[in-house]
């Protein structure tokens, strides 16, 4: 739905704001007059009863019922009060019409798809009971929390991240709100009460995601077995393939090369029951990339294979959307100049950057410099080129030419200093101050900590900033470093409380505690679980409580 408001807001803005008004018709005055069939009145007529607020006759005649339609229409639509029918009033009512339409079809979609995944449910007797009635569940406002956050526990936390998902009235957000929940559950060891979760979810399509994200998170925490014992639930071939790349990826980052290469094939195998060919090549895309660590010869064999059949049996938008993948994958696989031909297939146009960030990425892992720098060179966007410099100035620093490494991210924060998008402006900020302090924690350099502090204070944005205090603060004081006459500590926990949106500020504190805690800074770790539980406590909108509950139900399960 998020996605259908924004294309209405579209609609709405798709007349410049700064055009003049063209010439309307006025109301007349006298007897109604008769237009011909492409005049403007009709027109209005026309489109005011295809969204349902006219309900006469299409004739061209200027009535009262016109005008309250006109009127209804404006109030709605938060528009001036006007009895004119302009071009611009015209553009406005075809705008919302042709949204209309969009979402009209859209829904037809979406309920084709919920059908199709309801009777795939049903076909097994082990998930067709997640299909039963799902009473309106209400959650208990005189509860007592105070336990659970008093000495919390990931089993007490994920329990009130269910209480609070009750409270979430809105089907979508209630069931996004619980695809979370299970997830942490599954990941807490609580298998038994994610697969209670999954039965109060209501979209059939996302049971089935639901099905899924539990056996891919039995392989995300290696859990392999229970993994695959998962597939068994999961009713949709393409899911259940989805979830064996997951294993293949846990095999490849354990070095199980023989179980990684068995896997493989049985996926592509599997692959060839999918009947959507982008489903299909897409699989086959992901599998040449994991597989090309071990066996990159049968990689290419799979990549080569995989775009002789995009550019003979897809067209248009599928098969251009397909050829930019299979050459960035070319590049993860190792290939970047292979990758660089591919691409020559491809419009010379901004889509072509993701496959350049890969390419040189792929360069500078083969310490290839200059070619990497080439690569570099070609990629004209400044938000996207200064975040590429980062990389290089990352390799620069850690093959010893560290006053090259420095320089290198003078030249991406000038590039920065060039972005017009703000928020593009400031990730570019935050990426060079990360670098800059990772530097510092191998290196306590005092002047590059310096230099990483100054670059912080060009971050406007609240979120960004306060992750790049908390790290930076964290590394000058296990160096022991002064960077500026203000109080680090005090700066620190100013930007933790500048930071707008409560949710984003628990969710924030989130992520810090589990990085913390996965470097062996326990001290770290402990205050931001802390700073965090009493963030998520006092979270009023119930989704958002109930998904900030569910995250840190698995960073307290990882750090106990």
């Amino acid at each position: 739905m998020r996605t259908l408001s924004a294309l209405v807001i579209l609609a709405l803005l798709s007349t410049p704001a700064g055009a003049a008004k063209p010439t309307g018709l006025d109301r007349p005055s006298a007897e109604p007059e008769v237009f011909t069939l492409d005049h403007p009145i009709k027109r209005a007529q026309e489109l005011l009863k295809q969204l349902n607020f006219y309900k006469g006759k299409i004739d061209g005649l200027r009535t009262p019922a016109l005008d309250n339609a006109i009127s209804a229409y404006q109030r709605l639509y938060n528009l001036p009060q006007s009895t004119t029918i302009s071009e611009e009033f015209l553009a406005h009512l075809e705008n919302i019409g042709r949204v209309r339409v969009l979402i009209g079809r859209l829904n037809m979609v979406r309920k084709q798809k919920q059908d199709s995944a309801r009777q795939a449910l049903l076909s097994d007797p082990r998930t067709r009971q997640l299909l039963e009635q799902k009473n309106r569940e209400v959650a208990d406002p005189t509860r007592d929390v105070s336990e659970c956050f008093s000495q919390p526990s990931a089993r007490c936390l994920l329990k009130e991240a269910v209480e609070s998902s009750r409270a979430v009235y809105e089907d979508d957000l209630r069931d996004w709100a619980l695809g979370e929940i299970l997830a942490a559950q599954v990941a807490s060891g609580l298998s038994t009460e994610a697969m209670e979760t999954a039965g109060r979810i209501k979209d059939s399509r996302l049971i089935i995601a639901a099905l899924t994200n539990i056996a891919k998170t039995h392989a995300k925490e290696g859990q392999i077995p229970e993994a695959l014992s998962g597939l068994n639930l999961i009713p949709l071939a393409h899911r259940r393939l989805s979830v064996l790349l997951d294993v293949a990826e846990t095999y490849k980052d354990a070095g199980n090369h023989e179980a990684l290469s068995a896997l493989i094939s049985r996926i592509l195998a599997g692959g060839q029951s999918v009947e959507d060919l982008e489903e299909r090549l897409s699989l086959q895309l992901k599998a040449a990339e994991l597989i090309a660590s071990t066996d990159n010869q049968r990689a290419l064999q799979l990549l080569r294979d995989a775009t002789a059949t995009i550019e003979k049996d897809l067209s248009d938008q599928p098969k251009l959307s397909l050829l930019r993948q299979t050459a960035t994958t070319l590049a993860k696989a190792g290939h970047p100049d292979q990758a660089l031909e591919a691409m020559g297939k491809l419009p010379n146009d901004d889509t072509r950057i993701p496959i350049l960030m890969a390419a040189a990425r792929a360069f500078l892992e083969q310490r290839k410099f200059k070619d990497a720098q080439s690569v570099i060179e070609r990629i004209l966007s400044a938000r996207y080129r200064s975040i590429i410099l980062c990389d290089l100035a990352n390799q620069y620093w850690h093959t010893g030419e560290r006053t090259r490494a420095l320089q290198t991210l003078e030249e991406a924060l000038n590039l920065s200093n060039d972005i017009k998008l703000p928020f593009a402006q400031n990730y570019a900020y935050a990426q060079i101050t990360a670098t800059l302090s990772a530097i510092v924690a191998e290196s306590g350099d005092l002047a590059v900590a310096k230099q990483a502090y100054q670059t912080l204070g060009k971050i406007s944005d609240d979120r960004l900033k306060a992750r790049a205090f908390w790290r930076l603060n964290t590394i000058a004081r296990q160096h022991g470093l002064q960077l500026s006459e203000n109080d680090l500590d005090g700066e620190t926990d100013q930007a933790m409380a500048e930071i707008k949106s409560q949710f984003s500020k628990a969710w924030i504190l989130g992520d810090l505690a589990e990085s913390h805690f996965n470097n062996g800074e326990t001290e770290q770790a402990q205050k931001a679980l802390k700073l965090g539980l009493q963030t998520v406590r006092d979270l009023k909108n119930p989704w958002a409580r109930s998904r900030a509950l569910a995250k840190f139900g698995v960073v307290l399960h990882r750090l106990d």
